[in-house]
């Protein structure tokens, strides 16, 4: 049964995040020809900064998943109802600080914007962000127990259907003769995301009418105070997580200049892409690990780790590869066909493509050790790695930008989780979670970075005698991505354990699905 959801979670997962990536290509493609590009600079520093007032959320969604984990085994009713009305005031809560707080961000933003009057009604257009920012935390509170009973395919197909609508409206208003359509813009998105999470409200109190329920049931105090532990602890965490992610257009933008914001965005954008296929097979992992380690042996959870680190592996390892080689061809061209001019000033250096791959890979190697702790609810143990790997992140940044120029940034950030993240998650995995030595997780981990760093160079190396321009660049480097470092891997891996258990795994879930 739990395979199944997965399966299920899974494949509509990656369908919806399709269409979803589509469709916001489509849009991200259509702002760069019809919108200049300061606010096309603006939309990525806006958000970001709107990520930094994200962080009043606390974790809260992944605590309040966490906790649902046991009552739903349990089928304990009288728990859930208690916790969806706890949830329920804090988000309402949550909205009115987010908005609150970027109210009195508001008259200092000049201090995040270079020459802040290139960007007409800058006050303005934040002011929307803001709106739709905060609006998203209402009508959120009943949908996570869809997620928690490991149905998280109801949330894609309502995203799948939203972001097809939201696309065409702000298409359409982004090609219209209207004055002020990057204010309508940003008002299709705010009203897509509230009815969105208002109908996916309706369908979890359908699916699990005792939620309707009007009688006032309270957390215990020891209840309350393991949310509040959690919380705090997943606080430390949303900061490592928000600075991480969402610093690098602050600093280009105080340091280098709004318009590169914009320029990052586009990059920014194929990372988005990438990271969106890979995190749905990972979302969707997330409840089956929680109620899995809810009910099966440490044993069990352990085996499904090992050949679930080495497919995180080999997909991070195959786009980092395709990332640095074809971004930036990919892009140019992507653009000309769009009829936007001077299309070369919208590309970076090949080290700062680089920089951002490695940014990607790091980030993404990281996922299998940080979904397993966080499904397992070790969330306290390393509660102040976050702080300081976001201090360092910041100084190793700013300290970097004054000699790499833009790739200093993303220097930062690895070398951030490289002292700090890389080693101190699994760690607290292992040692409290499934409490066994880490030396095979070790020698695992340290293969598994020699042959992405193997691969990343080798591939580069037979690109750099492809001498062709175009689409034929383009393809003849796609066919060199998807043959060397996938065949290379495959070799040299398909005599292992994790190897023939992930496909033994993936075979027995498509196999039971089809019967």
């Amino acid at each position: 049964m739990r395979g199944e959801k997965l399966f299920k979670n899974t494949v509509i997962g990656v369908l919806s995040q399709g269409v979803a990536a589509l469709t916001g290509t489509i849009v991200h493609l259509v702002f760069i020809r019809f919108m200049i590009k300061e606010y096309l600079g603006a939309k990525s520093l806006f958000s970001n900064i709107l990520d930094f007032l994200s962080l009043a959320e606390l974790g809260i969604g992944l605590v309040l998943v966490y906790s649902m984990y046991q009552p739903l085994a349990e089928k304990n009713e009288r728990k859930l109802i208690a916790l969806t009305q706890f949830y329920r005031k804090a988000y309402n809560l949550i909205a009115a600080m987010v908005f609150g707080s970027g109210m009195c961000l508001m008259p200092f933003l000049s201090f995040f914007i270079d020459n802040m009057e290139k960007v007409p009604h800058a006050q303005l257009i934040f002011f929307l962000y803001l709106v739709s920012s905060a609006s998203s935390y209402l009508f959120v509170y009943k949908q996570s127990i869809l997620n928690a009973d490991q149905r998280i395919y109801i949330t894609h197909l309502f995203s799948l259907v939203f972001s097809i609508i939201q696309c065409v409206l702000q298409v359409l208003v982004l090609v219209s003769d209207t004055r002020y359509k990057f204010f309508y813009y940003l008002i299709v998105q705010t009203v897509m995301v509230v009815f969105k999470n208002f109908l996916l409200t309706r369908k979890a109190e359908k699916m699990y009418p005792f939620l309707n329920s009007k009688e006032k049931i309270l957390l215990t105090k020891d209840e309350k105070k393991a949310i509040y532990k959690n919380v705090f602890a997943m606080f430390n965490h949303r900061v490592g997580a928000v600075v991480l992610g969402s610093t690098d257009n602050l600093l280009i933008s105080k340091f280098i200049g709004i318009i590169y914001c914009g320029f990052y965005g586009n990059f920014k954008m194929i990372v988005n892409l990438m990271n969106s296929f890979i995190s749905q097979f990972f979302n969707a992992m997330l409840s089956s690990v929680g109620n899995m380690s809810a009910l099966e042996s440490k044993d069990t959870v352990y085996k499904t780790f090992k050949y679930l680190h080495f497919l995180s592996f080999w997909l991070h390892t195959f786009c980092t590869v395709a990332f640095i080689e074809l971004s930036n061809p990919v892009l140019m061209q992507v653009l000309i066909l769009m009829g936007v001019k001077d299309v070369e000033s919208y590309g970076f250096t090949f080290p700062t493509i680089l920089m951002i791959g490695l940014n990607f890979y790091m980030i993404g190697i990281r996922k299998v050790p940080l979904t397993f702790k966080e499904a397992m609810g070790l969330l306290w143990y390393d509660r102040y790695k976050p702080i300081i790997e976001a201090v360092i992140n910041v100084v190793v940044s700013i300290a970097a930008i004054q000699s790499m120029g833009i790739a200093g940034i993303f220097f930062g950030t690895i070398f951030s989780m490289a002292v700090t993240s890389l080693w101190v998650e699994p760690l607290v995995l292992f040692r409290h979670g499934l409490k066994r030595p880490m030396g095979e997780f070790w020698v695992r981990e340290f293969i598994y970075l020699f042959f992405s760093g193997a691969l990343i160079a080798l591939t580069h190396f037979a690109d750099l005698h492809i001498h062709l321009i175009g689409w034929a660049e383009i393809f003849a480097k796609l066919g060199v991505c998807l043959l060397l470092p996938n065949a290379m891997i495959a070799l040299c891996f398909c005599r292992t354990r994790e190897f023939k258990e992930l496909f033994k795994a993936i075979g027995h879930i498509v196999l039971k699905k089809s019967t």
